[in-house]
């Protein structure tokens, strides 16, 4: 039997390749229902995400478990235009397009490029001539910036965007294990901008897939396929630790004994159970930072916007505006079946690493924090009909640098202690692809070791 702590989305992903597998499994979450981030709400004919909303294409994972799930049908792309925006100096700037993370991939793009400055441009456009890194260690997403863009592009875009998707601060994220695309394309081709250019472009339907009834019936979807006998919630595990040729766990309701075990937990509650097997193990994990964060989910008569709202959203440099709000998703206009005709539901985010004090404020000053920001970038007029507010408290891990080289090392510490896997966000997954690939993976090397 194997045992899988954690019941987010990596840890089901590891328990439903168990079951493909025909392998004996148990699940311990700690609260009262699994999914991790991923929840869904429906209120009023409105279908209101708590955490994230798609899934990227291009790392093809989740698209493949919705498959075999039998959810292939209900899946959906975003709705045209898939136009973004920066709000800088209060005033939204229109992403250009094609582009990847904010870097035009055209020159015509970067011509027009009216977020950044002409002289700013002038060296973006230059980027193919700057020479290649030749140290092998990691970079921060700053660094990488600064770099290869030029410095007016790290608070224009690498921070409201690159920034701004993991909540953390580009100064000290790593570039090597968050976007390895931009590594690769320099090491690859000495240019980004070459690389780009030469990139296939994603099939129709864009570059993200949701799902009809909101990302939650994933979540439903493996809960149905999977032997209810065998998930254990409000179960938190207590410790870990060898039991002869096996594994055994502690939680309130007793002990269980595994011949392995994979901990699909974030990175500080491993910390916790590493503890008495290895402590260095266990600082390791302990080193990996966690941001808390809230999303403000707002809903408006659509006649009460003067925004056209044509497109996903925007993002927010910090530097140039005074707002405590990070991002805003046009929900309405990004996706099909997400508010009741003549309504715009809109979403909001505040926290992150820069802000984490933000979640600590009451629903009525977040819907309020957020209705008042909103209000004169989109042209609101009244108080929305509808509010909801969900908080992330240590919930984003923050892949700072010497991410990789901190995995690596648990990885190799771990090879000591057969039976024994980590997975999920705190370690090497970014994005809800990424966690059920690295479930998936982890659940198919415990079976290899038993």
């Amino acid at each position: 039997m194997i045992a899988i702590v954690g019941g987010g989305i990596t840890g089901l992903a590891a328990a439903y390749e168990l079951m493909v597998r025909r392998v004996p499994f148990q699940l311990f979450e700690a609260s009262g229902r699994v999914g991790g981030i991923i929840r869904t709400e429906h209120v009023d004919g409105f279908t209101i995400e708590a955490g994230p909303d798609s899934i990227l294409v291009q790392k093809p994972a989740a698209l493949a478990l919705c498959e075999a799930l039998g959810l292939g049908d209900r899946l959906m792309t975003t709705n045209e235009p898939r136009t973004a925006f920066v709000l800088e100096h209060g005033r939204l700037h229109q992403l250009p397009s094609p582009s990847v993370l904010g870097i035009p991939t055209t020159w015509k793009g970067i011509a027009g490029y009216d977020l950044l400055s002409p002289a700013a441009r002038a060296r973006l456009a230059i980027e193919p001539l700057m020479p290649r890194r030749r140290e092998a260690g990691d970079e921060s997403v700053a660094s990488f910036f600064r770099r290869r863009f030029g410095r007016a592009t790290v608070a224009t875009v690498a921070e409201p965007l690159l920034g701004g998707i993991h909540a953390g601060d580009i100064e000290s994220l790593s570039i090597r294990s968050l976007f390895p695309r931009f590594v690769d394309a320099e090491a690859q081709h000495g240019s980004v901008l070459r690389a780009f250019r030469n990139r296939e472009r994603p099939s129709g339907g864009g570059l993200f897939r949701s799902l009809i009834g909101g990302m939650e019936e994933l979540v439903g979807a493996l809960q149905r396929r999977l032997p209810e006998h065998s998930l254990h919630r409000n179960s938190a595990v207590s410790a870990i630790g060898r039991d002869g040729q096996g594994w055994r766990l502690s939680t309130a309701g007793g002990s269980t004994a595994a011949d392995g075990i994979v901990l699909a937990c974030p990175a500080f509650v491993a910390a916790d159970l590493f503890r008495p097997i290895e402590p260095r193990i266990a600082d390791l994990c302990g080193d990996v930072p966690y941001a808390s964060s809230a999303s403000i989910a707002l809903a408006w008569p659509r006649s009460s916007i003067a925004h056209p709202l044509s497109g996903s959203g925007f993002v927010v440099s910090r530097k140039t505006n005074r707002v405590r709000i990070t991002a805003c998703t046009w929900v309405s206009s990004k996706w099909t079946h997400r508010a009741p005709a003549g309504t715009a539901l809109i979403r909001a985010f505040v926290g992150g690493s820069h802000d984490p004090a933000a979640v600590d404020l009451t629903d009525d000053q977040l819907v309020e924090l957020a209705s008042q920001e909103l209000t004169p970038i989109l042209g609101i007029e009244g108080r929305p009909s509808l509010s909801r507010v969900y908080r992330w408290r240590r919930a984003g891990a923050q892949h700072h640098v010497g991410q990789l080289a901190r995995v690596s090392e648990i990885e190799q510490r771990l090879s000591s202690h057969r039976g024994l896997f980590v997975a999920g966000s705190g370690f090497r997954s970014v994005g809800i692809p990424d966690c059920v690939a690295d479930g998936r993976a982890a659940a198919a090397a415990a079976c290899s070791s038993i």
